[in-house]
């Protein structure tokens, strides 16, 4: 078992992080949310000014370069009061753009990310192809010095208005199964890519879906990152840390629904008392207030890992997104419960963070084919382990 401490500066950042998104975001979300429009460049650039952007890019480029552990504990104070806000400090095209893009490319993007002023989108889903990632069906065909790009995407988040796409493509028609499939950085307003249609959702709309289509995209070879086929490889290097900190970002919402539905029930009186001195609602919420700890410290625990790159990190990191997505939606329910009507009204944001919580059991790898990932991972340990019991006998 990984032993870990916050640390003071760990501490530090956790209370300014809930400090500025109850006093800066707080305010944002509640008229955006309301409006159903999307988040604002504005909001994007307080928080690079307030320092919650490029987290973990490194200094050199203008983030912050924090380990996994302290973007996880950022945030989950972030998501606690508006979970699309989180989505941006942290995305999935840093760590495979440092471990495989070219420094033309390092040096194009990264210090924009970090400042705010780049939206990027993560283009995997298809139709046939969402957590079957190998069975994707955009092909990428080399035609002299460029690549000539055919297919859609579908769901993809930010897709309408990101500057910047990180494409999954395949390169190699008789590839293997999870081979021959190349990443590509696609710029918004780059000839022969397309938004399709705009999904209307029952949440997240600060954050809005859409349909990405490549009608003979012709891009240069300088679009490609990494050697073509190991894109499926590049980004395992990214999930272990990003659903490491998204079961942060689960517990962040759970604790936020929580803290939010405990404050109501210490000022709403029914049969002459505050529902709070009810003793079955008082261990129903100490049930929750566990359960919450427990996704949040195994979401820290798959953070380290993550940091570290150790072997079993992936599977941390499953189970981390996994367990704490599931505890979200039970709490986020319950704390409706706790306000009863008022709890379903706008008025009151648990009835946000309920409609939320539906993504989070899909999102970045749905709990389903999560928990796949982690049985196959115990079916692999058990034949070690009788292997290596029959071995010595």
């Amino acid at each position: 078992m990984t032993n870990y401490r916050l640390t003071d500066e760990q501490r530090r950042l956790k209370q300014a992080a809930r400090d500025f998104a109850q006093e800066a975001l707080l305010p944002i979300a509640t008229r955006v949310e309301r409006a159903g429009e999307p988040l604002p460049r504005e909001a994007l650039a307080l928080m690079a000014e307030r320092g919650f952007m490029g987290l973990d890019i490194p200094e050199a480029y203008g983030g912050l370069g924090l380990d996994t552990l302290t973007c996880a504990i950022i945030l989950e104070e972030i998501s606690a009061v508006w979970f699309s806000a989180g989505t941006y400090p942290v995305t999935l095209l840093t760590g495979p753009l440092l471990f495989a893009g070219t420094e033309e490319q390092q040096n194009k993007y990264l210090p924009k990310v970090a400042s705010g002023e780049l939206i990027t989108a993560f283009a995997l889903t298809e139709t046939d192809a969402g957590s079957d990632a190998a069975s994707i069906q955009t092909f990428a065909e080399r035609d002299g010095d460029d690549w000539v790009i055919n297919g859609r995407k579908i769901y993809i988040t930010n897709g309408g208005r990101a500057d910047l796409i990180v494409l999954f493509a395949r390169t190699e028609k008789d590839a293997p199964r999870g081979g021959g499939i190349s990443l590509f950085l696609i710029e918004q307003g780059t000839p022969g890519f397309s938004v399709g249609q705009t999904y209307e959702t029952i949440a997240h709309t600060a954050n809005p879906i859409a349909e990405l289509v490549f009608d003979d995209c012709r891009v240069p070879n300088s679009c490609l990152m990494g050697a073509p086929g190991e894109g499926f490889r590049y980004i395992q290097v990214g999930f272990a840390k990003t659903r490491a900190i998204y079961g942060a970002r689960c517990a962040g919402v759970a604790q936020g629904a929580l803290d939010y539905a405990l404050s109501y029930m210490q000022t709403r009186e029914q049969f002459g008392q505050p529902l709070s001195s009810f003793q079955a609602l008082r261990f129903r919420a100490a049930e929750l207030a566990a359960r919450i700890e427990a996704g949040r410290q195994l979401s820290y625990h798959a953070a380290v890992l993550a940091e570290d790159e150790t072997d079993d990190a992936p599977t941390a990191a499953s189970m981390a997104k996994m367990v704490a997505s599931d505890v979200c939606t039970e709490v986020t329910q319950q704390a409706v419960q706790f306000l009863g009507g008022h709890g379903l009204t706008k008025d009151h944001p648990v009835e946000r963070f309920y409609r939320e919580t539906k993504l989070f059991q899909i999102g970045d790898g749905s709990s389903e084919m999560l928990r796949l990932l982690v049985s196959r991972h115990l079916n692999r340990q058990s034949q070690a382990g009788m292997s290596a019991r029959l071995a010595s006998d």
